[in-house]
């Protein structure tokens, strides 16, 4: 596809960014490179972030203002200066087009996303936690409004909904389709080790290691087996969980049980495990959203954070011949994958604010509605008046996600991950229960929580 015959771009799109960590920075840095693109507001509770984050991307210190005001931000965007605050609410009073949404913080992304709607802005929905909680009730509030709510390019639900989409445009049985967890489990034959980046677990004293190939043997006994030996390195969690709840929502597709299977896999088996259990894979059902944690050896490309799908082979013909280019096809040659080894976070979000702009059309889903919810299983006994805290990864001390099926705010059923992160707990909870909304205190004057219960009139009435 010709993305500049498809996107004509008349006039330059105005937008605004809020949140400056990685996936802001990246898009600060290109859209300054992008063609009719402008970002004339930026905010970031920590103002000085927001400032190193334009500079770097380069714009002159000279050209910021800082503004508290919108009186303040209006003389700023009237005098050609990028407008730097710290009032995400702000933003909705400006004259842009696109508000990009990426503080990463559930609330906030409520908040910012309803006041932008509300003021006719399209908006793109970085913010996987609140996306996972009311992203079908926010999409359809734009539809109401007449303005695009949608994931962003560069960031994985929005890539793998994109290749999930083509391969259905084309006609192919999709089976499964997912993610790759952000880091490739690198195997070194030399010492004998298995690393994620951040930590690292010896797999063999000689330098090799007999659970590095699948062709000898029942590959899932041997997947599981290379799981039990890298337990130690962290596999799919909570990002995982959330992304892959967003896809869902977007497309119709369900889930596998309450867990990810989350395989240990070199990418040439993706198509080996991701498949029917009747043909000798992991799945029980189809139109399934998985993830791989892909295994690599030092010298090969991998794919951490790229998506992917499975689809049956029913022309062998073809698929023979494509296997002969290096495709990845299961060994029976029933099954291939097809994938992307990468996503570029804000470089390539472009793409969907000029979709929304330019086509009012989301790169997410059209119909997006609740299929399922990220719920929080105890994994220790936790104690009332504890506070879920997460960690840098969003995981919450002796708690896990799961997969939930999406039901109406009430005392006894299972409360969102990110409904219950940070909160602090009403109730004992033992080892092994699914936290519900009883157990923990709702928060003060949630715009969250609020279109949560909004959300569930609409869909689940």
């Amino acid at each position: 596809m010709n993305y500049q015959l498809l996107l004509r771009i008349e006039q330059p799109v105005r937008a605004g960014l809020i949140g400056t960590g990685a996936f802001g920075n990246s898009f600060l840095f290109q859209a300054r490179r992008t063609p009719n693109l402008e970002i004339i507001a930026v905010c970031d509770q920590d103002i000085d972030a927001a400032r190193r984050a334009c500079i770097h991307s380069g714009v002159a210190a000279a050209d910021l203002a800082v503004c508290t005001t919108a009186a303040e931000a209006h003389a700023a965007v009237e005098a050609r200066k990028t407008v730097l605050t710290t009032a995400g609410l702000l933003l909705a009073d400006l004259p842009l087009a696109v508000l990009i949404e990426a503080t990463g913080v559930p609330e906030a992304g409520a908040r910012h996303g309803l006041a932008a709607i509300q003021q006719g802005q399209h908006v793109i929905m970085v913010s996987k936690e609140t996306a996972a909680v009311a992203g079908p009730l926010l999409a359809a509030k734009a539809r109401q409004a007449g303005v695009v709510y949608t994931t962003g390019d560069g960031d994985q639900p929005s890539m793998c909904i994109g290749l999930l989409t083509w391969a259905e445009t084309l006609g192919l049985d999709v089976v499964c389709a997912g993610k790759a967890t952000e880091a490739d489990f690198v195997y070194t034959p030399a010492a004998g080790t298995v690393t994620n980046g951040r930590q690292t677990v010896t797999v063999s004293d000689d330098g090799g290691w007999d659970l590095w190939p699948l062709t000898a043997g029942d590959p899932l006994a041997r997947v599981q087996g290379r799981s039990r030996t890298l337990a130690a390195l962290p596999q799919a969690g909570v990002a995982e969980y959330t992304e892959m709840a967003i896809v869902m929502n977007d497309t119709g597709y369900g889930h596998d049980g309450e867990r990810l299977h989350a395989p240990i896999v070199r990418l040439q088996e993706i198509p080996e495990l991701l498949r029917p259990a009747q043909d000798g894979g992991q799945l029980r059902r189809e139109k399934v959203i998985d993830v791989v944690n892909c295994l690599r050896r030092d010298d090969e490309a991998g794919m951490g954070g790229g998506v992917f799908v499975v689809v049956r082979c029913h022309d062998r013909t073809s698929w023979e011949l494509l296997r002969r280019k290096g495709h990845l096809l299961s060994r029976d040659g029933d099954y291939a994958a097809l994938y992307m080894p990468y996503h570029l976070l804000g470089v390539e979000t472009a793409t969907s604010i000029f979709s929304a702009a330019v086509l009012g059309l989301p790169t997410g889903g059209l119909d997006t509605r609740p299929v399922t919810e990220v719920g929080i299983r105890a994994t220790a006994d936790l104690r009332a008046g504890q506070r879920l805290v997460m960690d840098r990864d969003h995981a919450i001390p002796g708690a896990t996600p799961v997969f939930t099926p999406p039901v109406p705010v009430a005392p006894d059923a299972p409360v969102p991950f990110y409904m219950a992160a940070g909160a602090t707990l009403a109730a004992d909870v033992e080892a092994g229960t699914l936290l519900t909304y009883r157990m923990i205190e709702e928060p003060a004057g949630s715009v969250l929580w609020a279109l949560k219960r909004e959300q569930d009139r609409l869909f689940l009435a």
